[in-house]
């Protein structure tokens, strides 16, 4: 896994914010990832991000998830983000999980779906149920220390009536400290990329930072920082 409002395409350029979207892949990786936490542990994850394109305002965010391993292979997760451009403010929240089918080992490509819910409030209007979103992932070892994923998904936006295909493909090193690449998007715009550090302190405690670009006429940047502990 944003994304937001769009809750996944935008919560996935967000994503590397954190805003809310099938958000349990590990900052600064965009693609989820199709394994899950051991059962019994649970991660929190926070992010703040500035967007900036040519003659438009700034958008600022934060956003967190919290996630926790359970029986059957599955991680629910609760996500709330907010953006904010200049007196403007939106909210949105998503309530999903992923379960793996499969999991990777090796050579052999692993197999999950996230699935989620999400609700969105513009300013002066009451919360409303906004997307519905299914997500295919497939993780496998590319080759030593290094991670390929795949995910590819649907969703569908009640506000504007109208279902969107999602894809995603990205890269990352295993180890303490991180290197992660993706390429994003959907069938209603142009690709998106995103790159990004993560180092972990220990005792569960990790810190990222990432870059990603939104390719559209009017070019769009971001930057954020997160931070996760893992209990």
């Amino acid at each position: 896994m944003m994304h937001a409002a769009r809750l996944f395409a935008l919560a996935v350029f967000a994503s590397a914010a954190l805003a809310p979207r099938m958000a349990w892949a590990d900052r600064p990786l965009v693609s989820e990832t199709a394994d899950v936490i051991e059962r019994g542990a649970c991660q929190v994850e926070a992010a703040a991000a500035t967007s900036r394109a040519s003659g438009s305002p700034n958008v600022r965010e934060l956003g967190a998830v919290v996630t926790c391993g359970m029986a059957f292979d599955t991680q629910p997760a609760l996500a709330y983000g907010r953006s904010r451009t200049g007196d403007g403010k939106e909210e949105a929240l998503l309530l999903g999980a992923k379960t793996t089918l499969r999991a990777p080992d090796g050579a052999r490509p692993g197999f999950g779906l996230a699935y989620s819910v999400g609700a969105v409030k513009a300013p002066a209007l009451s919360w409303r149920r906004e997307e519905l979103s299914v997500v295919g992932l497939v993780t496998m070892e590319v080759s030593r220390g290094l991670l390929g994923h795949a995910n590819l998904g649907w969703s569908r936006s009640r506000s504007a009536r109208q279902n969107t295909t999602t894809w995603s493909l990205g890269v990352e090193t295993v180890g303490e400290f991180t290197l992660a690449a993706d390429a994003f998007g959907d069938d209603r715009g142009r690709p998106s990329v995103s790159a990004g550090v993560g180092y972990a302190f220990g005792k569960g405690l990790s810190a990222n930072a990432a870059l990603a670009t939104l390719f559209e006429p009017t070019r769009v940047h971001q930057f954020s920082v997160g931070a996760k502990l893992v209990f």
